[in-house]
């Protein structure tokens, strides 16, 4: 059956590409496309306005020179020429190659609105008109002094979600950076800030690439130092705590009943093993006991550590007995 069909269909081709139609309509096609042709090749004759990135190069600069200014990437430049001439200045990839030797002295690279354009009509031709460019010069501060090594100090804002703990101290990598410029600024400068990190809800440990806070007349290398946030889960402990009497008048002893209560905390895993007792102070006064009328004392918890969380008494008061010494 579908053979049958398949056949038809190639008789009903023959029988059709024999006609005079169908050679007038494929006549007519090919007229078409030459003059689409031509048409393209008319315009693109024609003067026309297009708008490009041209890349910025800083060439022949030795090895002891860093640039303190941020070189640019590229110049926008809008430029008027010919179709065809714009058209293949677009796959050239067109490129300003700036020469250290000749524009730089006494710590300053200084290129002209007069020196940009007569690097763009070598780019683009003498026959463009370059209408507008971003830039109308370049000054690029440079130093050939050497670095100065300092610390990276980072500034954060960031919280462990619930039942995980940030465990130490935010670590930047690397840990110090080098700072460039002129003597008289680099002296000035003890440490380098990276931006305000600001992250909420961690669950696991993080590392971040951050930009490190530019002072002005100055260079950092590397400007972007990667910070790891060590996040840890929340694990429960318990100690007994022996509590400490204070303010006892001379000739007197208090015992209290009992002397050691349970307090129960939070630490993270890794902290697990440690001996969290001596890190733990509690405390009844004795001169609360004036205003006590159910024959028991307060049991405050006077210190603990930033690193035990959410510590709390299961025994927040106890009895007592006064002994005459």
């Amino acid at each position: 059956m579908m053979e049958n069909k398949l056949e038809s269909a190639k008789k009903k081709w023959r029988k059709l590409r024999g006609t005079s139609t169908f050679h007038d309509f494929v006549l007519f096609l090919v007229f078409v496309a030459v003059s689409a042709l031509f048409w393209v090749i008319l315009a693109l004759n024609d003067s026309a306005q297009d708008s490009f990135n041209v890349r910025v190069a800083v060439a022949n600069f030795p090895d002891s020179v860093t640039f303190i200014s941020d070189i640019p990437e590229k110049v926008h430049v809008t430029v008027r020429d010919k179709g065809t001439t714009l058209w293949r200045n677009h796959y050239r990839h067109p490129t300003m190659n700036i020469n250290f030797e000749e524009y730089a002295s006494d710590g300053v690279l200084k290129y002209s609105r007069n020196d940009i354009l007569t690097s763009l009509k070598s780019i683009f031709g003498s026959s463009s008109q370059i209408i507008s460019i971003s830039v109308d010069s370049i000054h690029l501060d440079y130093t050939t002094n050497k670095g100065k090594r300092v610390p990276v100090v980072v500034r954060e804002n960031v919280y462990a979600a619930s039942g995980s703990v940030i465990e130490g101290t935010l670590k930047p990598t690397p840990s110090n950076v080098l700072v460039y410029g002129e003597q008289s600024v680099v002296d000035t400068i003890h440490r380098v800030l990276t931006e305000l990190v600001t992250m909420r809800d961690l669950t696991e440990t993080t590392v971040v690439d951050v930009d490190l806070h530019k002072i002005k007349g100055a260079r950092i290398i590397p400007p972007v130092v990667s910070v790891m946030i060590p996040v840890e889960p929340l694990v429960r402990k318990e100690a007994l705590i022996t509590i400490t009497p204070e303010n006892v008048p001379r000739g007197e002893s208090l015992l209290l009943f009992p002397s050691k209560v349970p307090v129960q905390y939070y630490v993270a895993m890794s902290r697990l093993g440690d001996d969290d007792d001596h890190d733990i102070e509690l405390l009844v006064d004795y001169n609360s006991i004036k205003s006590s009328y159910s024959g028991k004392l307060h049991v405050q918890v006077s210190r603990y550590p930033d690193r035990l969380k959410n510590l709390s008494l299961k025994n927040d008061s106890v009895e007592y007995t006064i002994v005459k010494n």
